[in-house]
């Protein structure tokens, strides 16, 4: 066996293939185009290698180094001379070997020979942080470009340079037509991107409002300020662009809409109304951005109302390659982002994109519309590759999405459509129609849409359609029944199309659960472990001609005595499967079982643990090869059986809570109700027979410091628990939420003064609530010795001194003892009352102790209360 030369072309990894060592000339060439969870590959075969073209190619592959190499799906042949396939599930940033084998039946020169390459997947988006912040305001001015001061966006936008950032402020930018001066770069893109926390809106509806004046028969006019809009709405809903005034006048398509011819535009709404009582937008901007550049970033941005002429748009990508678009709304635009010519690895993750056509009648979309278009789509030409949609939603379109040009790609697309959700769309939720080869569709949710995925035509080819959930088909104002799949068309033959493990559940009535219609031709239709289930047909099969491979599939329906329709035959009513087998060869291993989904009533189509499709289908190499149980199961969830789970206390178990604990009750196990005021308590529920754990919390605490100030005493206590005192300061738990009331009690010597702190003052009460530590002051000043009238002294001598020396004075003691000596030599008459409390409002004991001396020189004194020591 011949093993290939690696080379570099154009910055791609491709091998040559030696066919025999004796004919150089002889030579295969392959490319790896690595996405970031699938990898595209293309071998190309010389003149003479397989002239009658019955060759077939394996294709293996394995991490870089990790030793066997494990089977993939086999390429298919796209053209004479050249085999197109992919890797999936693969791992991002990851270097792969990748081999495939040739086998050809006429020997020499390509059989028995290989040919071998590595490549590496696309390592997953990592932005780095921005060098410098241009701030950008809906009123902006000037030419700070701050924060606090933003400059218009046109001007951030002509600044902007590699590795800096456009920050829009919160506002309505009533702006369009939007462009970039510059490119970003590899590890330094430019960002455009919405202010944190704000809502920046580009609108590109004019802010103008206009007076429409009736012209009779419900028909109103006005002139706008922008030629031709092709959008406009009412209270939020688009109209219907009509092609001519009469039509309009007529409402030949049943639904409210306008006429645009110039500036001069006509409405006519439901019910004739007066659109002067209404909220009306015209769209003046035909796009919001174009970017021609490479390596952008447009984050948490608000695009809308752009439709102005045709080919509207909110994002134009034209010759733009490595740029991103996240976490943006897209609302009612003529098309969210279109993509041309060579735009290559462009992401669009994480976005929501929708419209209010959904119901407008299927025929008037046709008839004229031009809003066949959607949230993403690829117009013609478009030869960049390596596109990935990837997380976003669509939701009230005619058609969701479009993800292939018209004709004109390259070699291959190496898109990769995945984990976005498709719901009402009155026509196709995603149209894979035109050039797709290597176009990969998995993961993805659609419901409530006529038909979930187009591949009406799909040239050259392949596309896969992997772990696709497609139900309520049939939906939107149309006569047509509803699909999971459409392949006819009245263009060319499509290339392979491959449909493993979808879910498709029709549920509205008259819809099959596959419906394969004429005309359309194609080279090969395959579909293994998919559930087709119908409430028509399970299987309705109107193009019989057209190669068809179909087994290990589940076909149901609910029609009672149906299972499949199949044109062509004497007895095109098929009732079991044994006579589409033997009338058709299909489905050889097929079931027709109920489904047994978990919940389709509230959109949970995995399979219940009871269903009989577990384990009932085929691995697919490179597929399915990680699936659960003896074998992969039929649908596009594979089952993964509960294991016993002991139920274990999460982190909430033994902590401290101010309210029920609500989170992280269970590490493992199914938490019950929570119990209790505080302490709480619950159970973590072990599954599937594992044990149960007691968990509980407490009630939290609180501390309540007290702290006793000023020069007097006394006692602080509370009206429920203790305080623990350390000297002047007392401390206290409480739990959360108690209502502490603290009293305060002076001493006989002290008074007390007042609060401070966390407590509410009530005399000599405070309340404090504990939803948090708290901290109380309470002030205890110490009562004067004595005291004449309203003054007070520290001492009987400082009484003395300024007692009235004309007029008898009265001098009031503390119920205590004074330890001083008193020499009464100043010629004052004095009373002195001994025995009064710190108030000096009653006196509590019989005297005042005078420890010292007491002696009369001049003057006179009358004493009541006082014992000499």
């Amino acid at each position: 066996m011949n093993t290939g030369r690696i080379v570099l072309i154009n910055g791609l990894v491709v091998a040559l293939l030696l066919a025999q060592p004796a004919l150089l000339r002889a030579e295969a060439v392959m490319e790896l185009y690595g996405t970031f969870q699938a990898m595209g590959v293309i071998v190309t075969l010389t003149a003479g290698e397989d002239s009658d073209q019955d060759a077939a190619a394996a294709l293996s592959y394995r991490v870089v180094g990790s030793g066997n190499y494990r089977q993939g799906l086999p390429l298919s042949r796209v053209a004479p001379g050249r085999f197109v396939g992919s890797l999936f599930n693969l791992s991002p940033g990851t270097s792969y070997d990748v081999r495939v084998s040739f086998s050809d039946p006429d020997g020499a020169p390509l059989n028995n020979t290989s040919v071998n390459g590595t490549a590496a997947t696309r390592a997953e988006i990592s932005i780095p942080a921005s060098a410098l912040s241009i701030y950008a305001g809906s009123a902006g001015s000037g030419t700070a470009c701050s924060s606090t001061s933003p400059c218009t966006l046109t001007t951030a936008l002509s600044r902007v340079q590699a590795g800096q950032e456009v920050v829009l402020r919160g506002g309505i930018y009533y702006q369009g037509d939007l462009s970039l001066s510059r490119s970003g770069a590899s590890g330094a893109p430019i960002v455009i991107r919405g202010f944190q926390g704000e809502n920046a809106v580009l609108d590109g509806s004019d802010p103008a409002v206009f007076s429409w004046a009736s012209q009779g028969g419900g028909v109103y006019r006005a002139t706008v300020n922008a030629a031709d809009p092709h959008l406009v709405m009412v209270d939020g809903q688009r109209l219907y662009p009509y092609l001519s005034l009469a039509d309009l006048q007529n409402l030949v398509w049943g639904v409210p809409g306008f006429y645009a011819d110039g500036t001069t535009v006509y409405l006519r709404l439901a019910g004739n109304a007066d659109p002067n009582q209404h909220t009306l937008l015209v769209s003046r901007f035909n796009s919001a951005l174009t970017i021609e550049q490479n390596s952008i970033v447009i984050s948490n941005l608000t695009f809308r109302h752009y439709g102005l002429g045709s080919y509207a748009k909110a994002l134009y990508f034209n010759n733009a390659s490595d740029n991103l678009v996240q976490d943006c709304t897209f609302a009612i635009n003529d098309l969210g982002i279109g993509l041309k010519r060579d735009s290559h690895r462009n992401v669009f993750q994480d976005n929501t994109f929708y419209d209010t056509d959904f119901d407008w009648p299927w025929n008037a979309v046709k008839g004229g519309s031009e809003l066949e278009t959607g949230g993403i789509r690829m117009y013609e030409p478009m030869t960049g590759r390596g596109t990935v949609i990837r997380r976003n939603s669509f939701h009230d379109y005619f058609d969701g999405l479009g993800v292939c040009p018209d004709a004109t790609a390259g070699i291959t697309n190496e898109t990769d459509v995945h984990d976005n959700l498709v719901y009402n769309t009155g026509d196709d939720g995603m149209e894979t129609d035109g050039q797709c080869s290597n176009v990969r569709i998995w993961g993805n949710r659609f419901h409530d849409v006529l038909v979930g995925i187009s591949l009406a035509p799909v040239y050259t080819g392949p596309v896969y359609a992997l772990r696709n959930l497609i139900y309520r088909t049939g939906a939107g104002n149309n006569d047509y029944p509803g699909s999971p799949f459409k392949f006819n068309s009245g263009f060319g033959q499509s290339g392979p199309i491959f449909l493993f493990h979808n879910t498709a559940d029709a549920v509205l009535p008259g819809s099959s659960g596959l419906d394969i219609k004429s005309p359309g031709s194609w080279k090969l239709i395959q579909g293994r472990n998919n559930i087709w289930s119908g409430t028509d047909y399970a299987l309705n099969n109107a193009n019989p001609d057209q190669p068809l491979d179909l087994d290990y599939d589940d076909l149901y329906t609910t029609q009672a005595g149906e299972l499949v329709w199949w044109d062509g035959l004497t007895y095109r009513h098929l009732h079991t499967l044994d006579e589409l087998r033997i009338a058709t060869d299909q489905e050889q291993h097929g079931l027709n079982l109920v489904p047994g989904f978990s919940s389709p009533a509230s959109g949970d189509y995995s399979l219940a643990g009871a269903s009989l499709l577990i384990d009932q289908g085929v691995i697919i190499p490179g597929v399915n090869d990680t699936y659960s149980g003896s074998a992969p199961d039929i649908g596009a969830f594979e089952y993964i059986p509960p294991v016993p789970v002991n139920g274990v206390c999460g982190s909430s178990d033994n902590g401290s809570f101010t309210s029920a604990p609500v989170a992280n009750l269970c590490s493992a196990g199914n938490p019950t109700t929570v119990s209790g005021l505080g302490p709480w308590s619950w159970e973590c529920r072990g599954t599937n027979g594992g044990t149960d754990s007691q968990c509980s919390a407490n009630l939290a605490s609180f501390t309540l410091m007290v702290t006793k100030t000023g020069n007097g005493n006394g006692s602080i206590t509370p009206n429920n628990g203790a305080l623990t005192w350390f000297g002047p300061s007392g401390m206290g738990t409480w739990p959360y939420n108690s209502q502490v009331v603290l009293s305060a009690a002076p001493d006989n010597l002290s008074s007390f003064s007042g609060w401070s702190g966390d407590c509410i003052p009530s005399g000599a009460d405070c309340s404090a609530s504990m939803t948090g530590d708290r901290i109380v002051n309470a002030s205890f000043i110490a009562a004067p010795r004595a005291k004449i009238g309203a003054n007070g002294y520290a001492t009987l001598n400082e009484a003395y001194v300024a007692a009235s020396s004309t007029d008898a004075s009265t001098i009031l003691t503390l119920n205590t003892d004074l330890t001083e000596s008193l020499s009464m030599d100043k010629g004052k008459a004095i009373i002195l009352i001994g025995g009064y409390n710190a108030a000096y409002s009653a006196r509590i004991g019989t005297h005042t102790g005078l420890v010292g001396a007491l002696s009369v020189v001049s003057g006179s004194l009358a004493v009541d209360g006082l014992a000499i020591r």
